[in-house]
């Protein structure tokens, strides 16, 4: 559980904090590149992680944890913002 808290939370927080800043900073147009930039960025991120925090058991599920925890994130803001932009 500890590796879980230091190997993949930190990447859902920093994935949760590009698309916050993707609503407040980027205008309707041009969210869905920045949301696809936030995704890559935290993919990114993730590899960095996993390397420089070496641990030799569970790469395969951190990584996935990680990944799959970012698109996920990812995907709800994206309906959000979708779900907003036929609002307004």
């Amino acid at each position: 559980m500890g590796t879980l808290w230091t190997h993949v939370v930190p990447i859902w927080v920093l994935t949760a904090l590009g698309v916050i800043w993707v609503g407040f900073a980027v205008g309707n147009e041009d969210r869905v590149e920045s949301l696809v930039a936030v995704l890559a960025a935290s993919v990114l991120a993730t590899f960095v992680l996993q390397i420089v925090a070496f641990q030799r058991g569970g790469l395969v599920k951190r990584l996935t944890l990680a990944v799959t925890g970012s698109t996920v994130i990812t995907l709800s803001t994206s309906a959000v913002f979708a779900l907003f932009a036929v609002v307004n």
